[in-house]
């Protein structure tokens, strides 16, 4: 079994009910370095969102995927608010990711 971080790290991607989460990178027209961001797929109304919360850059490509992992991470242990300017989505996620806290994620 694996746990969900490193899954997420692996693989790029988890699913969990409801919704699915990836890895992705974002740049502006203004910037030609590449942010790490968290995309999440929420079924409640087929879009794509991105989660808002900062996410350091780091100076590889794997540090900036440990980064997105490790903001994730304090989302699902409660230390912070999931943002995606969309207080349905938010609130939907957050009893979502109630699978990650244990091992609950993988039985699912």
């Amino acid at each position: 079994m694996m746990d969900w971080k490193r899954q997420l790290r692996e693989e790029g991607y988890l699913e969990i009910p409801g919704f699915r989460i990836e890895l992705t990178l974002d740049n502006t027209f203004m910037d030609l370095d590449y942010i790490p961001r968290i995309a999440v797929f929420w079924e409640g109304d087929d879009h794509w969102h991105v989660l808002r919360n900062p996410i350091p850059r780091g100076s590889t490509l794997e540090e900036n995927w440990d980064n997105a992992i490790a903001v994730l991470e304090k989302i699902v242990a409660g230390d912070e608010e999931p943002r995606f300017d969309d207080p349905e989505v938010e609130m939907a996620f957050k009893k979502a990711i109630k699978v990650l806290e244990s091992d609950r994620f993988n039985s699912i």
